[in-house]
């Protein structure tokens, strides 16, 4: 059987699509079977266009051109569906991605059309709030709105009382989300293969208060004691309730995993070095 191969691309960073066309014609050329998201009508590509998730559903592959924020906006489909993800990065840190476009076109193609790859696997967050469910891959982060200076919220642990806090917010993030807001909010950053939550408060107004990273297996429990007019319950960046004085949120590890395709010789630490360089460099011009 044909592999088929989706792509789902970020037209904001590949201007003109000039990244999705070399890309749709290099499959085409070596007869995959290639299926586009919708977002991609405006190239008038020849080919099947479908949503998200049925773009996950339909392939075996999905490569993503983009930065992080663009995986995160179809890794829950993909995951859903059982389809393997791999990431060309287009923006900026790109901790997800596996390629850049200036290397995606040669070797790396070729190995992955030939099965040599291995599967990284990442686990999923699951939050409860108001009689909703969500799922995140790299964070759950309850934030002040946007008139409130500070947001009140008491944490536990599996029912113990972790703290009292008065910040700007809280973070409840997995390894994967440890490169992202959390690393901003000066957590510590976690191997991916550690079984392990961290929890960072945003700006605390207290000394004490620190990151702390608890079991995976444990609950989280989140409790609004004051946010005037209201908090934000932000999921991988997207802002998806209004919490008020009461309410609360949980956050469990859900069962939920994707696979990153990751070319054999992938290592995280080299990986992980190569960027944190990159943006010190950047970062010191």
């Amino acid at each position: 059987m044909n592999m088929k191969i989706g792509i789902y691309a970020n037209l904001f960073k590949d201007f003109g699509g000039k990244v999705t066309r070399a890309l749709y014609d290099e499959f085409t050329n070596t007869g995959v079977e290639v299926l586009l998201s919708d977002e991609l009508r405006s190239l008038n590509l020849e080919g099947t266009y479908l949503s998200r998730m049925a773009l996950a559903s339909e392939s075996d592959v999905v490569v993503v051109l983009g930065g992080d924020g663009t995986v995160l906006r179809i890794a829950k489909e993909c995951a859903r569906q059982d389809a393997k993800l791999f990431s060309v990065n287009l923006g900026h840190r790109g901790f997800l991605s596996e390629a850049g476009k200036k290397d995606f076109f040669t070797e790396s193609l070729k190995r992955i059309l030939a099965g040599e790859y291995i599967i990284d696997t990442r686990t999923f967050l699951e939050a409860r709030a108001k009689g909703n469910k969500f799922y995140a891959l790299n964070e759950v982060v309850v934030a002040r709105g946007t008139r409130t200076r500070v947001v009140k919220s008491e944490i536990r642990v599996d029912g113990a009382l972790l703290d009292r806090y008065i910040s700007d917010g809280i973070i409840v993030g997995t390894p994967t989300g440890s490169t992202a807001y959390n690393l901003s909010a000066g957590g510590p950053i976690i191997a991916p293969d550690v079984e392990a939550l961290v929890i960072t408060p945003i700006s605390a107004h207290s000394l004490h208060s620190r990151p702390i990273v608890v079991n995976d297996k444990s609950e989280v429990w989140l409790e609004i004691l004051n946010a005037e007019p209201h908090a934000h319950l932000n999921i991988d960046g997207e802002d998806v309730l209004n919490l008020a004085d009461g309410d609360s949120v949980s956050v469990t590890r859900s069962d939920l995993k994707i696979g990153f395709i990751r070319l054999k010789g992938y290592n995280y630490y080299e990986r992980l070095l190569e960027k944190m360089r990159y943006w010190s460099a950047i970062e010191n011009e």
